[in-house]
C-alpha cells in the first residue's frame, strides 16, 4: 500500500513538473530549409507566386479547399474546413519578383503560421530560401512540441523544396 501512495506521488510530481517546465518554455517556433533550383528565378516565380499551383509541390496537396479568384497575389487564399486540418485560410501577404510571404490562420487564428520564400539568382539558378515560423502561445503541452519544431517543420520544407525542384526543372 505504502509503495502505491509513493508511486502515485511520484507520478504526479513528474507530470506537475512537466507542465510547470511547459509553461516556462517559449511556444515560438521556426524552421528554415534552402535549395539550389537549376533554373532562373523567373521561371520559379510562378510556381510560388500562384496558391493554384502549390498542391504541384507542396503539403497543400493534402487539404482539399476552395481557392479565392484570383489565386496569385497578394489577398489570395486557399480556405478549408476538413476533419483531419480544422478549419483554416492560407492568405499570400506578399508577392513581388524576389519574395513571396503568406500567413497560415488555423481554428480561428488560435494556430498562426507565417512563411516566406525568397528567389535568389545564383549562377545560372535560383536559390530558394523556405522560412516558416509561429507561436503555439502559453500551452504547456505546445510548448514542448515547439522544441521540435526545426526538425520536423524542416522536414517538411525540404520535401516542398525537392519537389518544387522537380516540378521547375522538368519544365
Amino acid at each position: 500500500m505504502k509503495w502505491m501512495k509513493l508511486f502515485i506521488t511520484g507520478v504526479a510530481g513528474v507530470l506537475v513538473a512537466f507542465l510547470v517546465i511547459g509553461l516556462l518554455l517559449p511556444g515560438d517556433w521556426s524552421a528554415e530549409r534552402d535549395r539550389l533550383i537549376s533554373a532562373p528565378p523567373g521561371a520559379v516565380a510562378p510556381w510560388v507566386t500562384d496558391l493554384a499551383r502549390w498542391s504541384e509541390w507542396s503539403s497543400m496537396e493534402q487539404v482539399e479547399g476552395e481557392l479565392s479568384d484570383p489565386s496569385s497575389g497578394v489577398g489570395a487564399t486557399l480556405s478549408w474546413d476538413d476533419p483531419q486540418w480544422g478549419q483554416g485560410v492560407f492568405t499570400l501577404t506578399e508577392v513581388d519578383e524576389g519574395a513571396v510571404a503568406y500567413e497560415v490562420r488555423v481554428e480561428d487564428g488560435s494556430l498562426r503560421t507565417r512563411g516566406r520564400l525568397t528567389l535568389t539568382p545564383e549562377g545560372a539558378g535560383t536559390r530558394v530560401v523556405w522560412r516558416e515560423e509561429g507561436d503555439f502561445g502559453r500551452n504547456p503541452l505546445l510548448a514542448w512540441f515547439a522544441l521540435g519544431m526545426n526538425r520536423l517543420q524542416g522536414a517538411e520544407l525540404e520535401k516542398g523544396l525537392d519537389a518544387l525542384a522537380a516540378s521547375v526543372e522538368e519544365r
